[in-house]
């Protein structure tokens, strides 16, 4: 399925790519039920599976085998679907198939250690657990534990205080960083060959700082593809015609709920009709085809299905549909949602019963620094520095990540053991 695709069936994976990336499954499923292309129906069959229509998708990676058969991606997707049906023994099958012809796919690996582990062949499981979790770590080992991108906290103060957040174990909510400490990350993000810079971090709304535009000006200007998440609120009409016209490579809107009581109560601390407004004039000032990708993040927790549906066509009724819905993690363990699994021991939404834990991919690509120039190993949830690895005042990103403190952590993901490691031990990322 490598060869050059017609134009109009081109289009067509065009169409369906478009609408799954707006999370539009079943949309996405119909329009490539309209051709017989085996590279579309591929497609068909990842999409059902991610609709979690497991046994259309099994179906559809069937006839997709019987035409290309030894399709190595259409195999893996059948043994996950299998596995997801309960048939690990017919998943294992599946994958050893699939490991002879494709020995070094690290996804193979994986699941059919997975589907070992649920046949009830554990030895064995856990040897291909062992080479998927090599195989993870390789890439960051080629490249001498160097990061690919870089989050930094520019702002430890927030002013919301939102449910599905980790603020309830925050040690501090102040705190700005300098614009030497600034720059000092951005030549270490130039010296270290670093292309990707989040403005993000565990805690702390980046709108607060008082320098935060020269701030991602001087982050544009040295090359950097920078990227922000906000909950918006602090942002004026003048703050968001500026925001359009730095040329950041995308724009995250945190935003759930349908009506003043669903957000408020989820944004503790917001005003659901202004921080709508503001929404809104943000969409506009960013359209879909220019420069800046903008996108509305919506989390959810409790009854997130619902909430998020109705946060997905609440906002559709106001014209914005760049739109990313998730479940909320657990927060690096910090917030018990869902249930706890007892096989995993972790708290959980998400549907991770068939997952195992695996070497965190982003602990792998980045660092997260501190306002005030503490790197942590995690720049997604460690609010309080539990995962401290070094400090850019005294040392350069090539020495933190080379050194004891992060090699600990990355022997524990190896080994699959993370008892003695804070908050990752806990999270629910790894899985899945």
């Amino acid at each position: 399925m490598s060869h050059p695709l017609p134009a109009d069936l081109a289009a067509l994976l065009s169409k369906a790519q478009a609408l799954a990336e707006r999370q539009r499954l079943d949309e996405a499923a119909a329009v490539l039920a309209r051709a017989s292309h085996p590279e579309a129906a591929f497609r068909r069959a990842g999409i059902l599976s991610l609709a979690k229509r497991f046994a259309e998708a099994e179906t559809a990676f069937r006839a997709v085998l019987a035409v290309v058969p030894g399709h190595s991606d259409s195999l893996v997707g059948l043994a996950a679907t299998l596995i997801e049906l309960g048939r690990p023994a017919e998943a294992a099958t599946v994958l050893e198939r699939a490991a002879r012809a494709r020995p070094e796919m690290g996804a193979i690996r994986y699941l059919l250690g997975v589907a070992l582990d649920e046949a009830g062949r554990t030895a064995e499981a856990e040897r291909e657990l062992a080479v998927a979790r090599a195989a993870v770590i390789a890439p960051a080992e080629r490249r001498h534990l160097l990061p690919w991108e870089v989050y930094v906290q520019i702002s430890r103060r927030c002013n919301l205080r939102c449910t599905m957040c980790g603020h309830e174990v925050w040690q501090s909510n102040s705190g700005f960083i300098d614009a030497a400490l600034f720059d000092r990350v951005l030549a270490e993000c130039t010296a270290n060959g670093i292309k990707t810079l989040h403005i993000l971090s565990g805690q702390g709304e980046p709108f607060l700082h008082p320098q935060v535009f020269e701030m991602l000006e001087r982050a544009v200007a040295a090359g950097l593809e920078v990227g922000i998440v906000t909950n918006g609120t602090p942002l004026t009409p003048a703050r968001i015609d500026r925001l359009a016209g730095l040329g950041l490579a995308y724009v995250q809107f945190s935003f759930a709920g349908w009506d003043k009581e669903s957000y408020e109560s989820t944004y503790v601390g917001a005003r659901f009709e202004k921080t709508l407004e503001i929404l809104k004039a943000l969409d506009r000032a960013l359209p879909a085809t220019g420069r800046t990708r903008f996108v509305v993040k919506a989390v959810a927790a409790g009854d997130w299905e619902q909430t998020l549906g109705k946060t997905k066509a609440f906002l559709a009724g106001h014209g914005i549909d760049r739109m990313w819905t998730v479940i909320a993690n657990n927060f690096g363990g910090t917030v018990q949602c869902g249930r706890f699994l007892e096989r995993h021991g972790v708290w959980s939404q998400r549907a991770i019963e068939h997952h195992r834990r695996m070497p965190c991919r982003v602990l792998l690509k980045s660092v997260g620094v501190f306002c005030d120039g503490t790197v942590t190993a995690c720049g997604c949830y460690d609010s309080n520095a539990v995962l401290k690895i070094g400090d850019l005042g005294t040392q350069g990103l090539a020495e933190i990540r080379q050194g004891e403190a992060f090699r600990r952590i990355l022997d524990a993901f190896r080994s699959g053991d993370l008892t003695a490691v804070p908050m990752c031990g806990a999270c629910d990322d790894p899985f899945g």
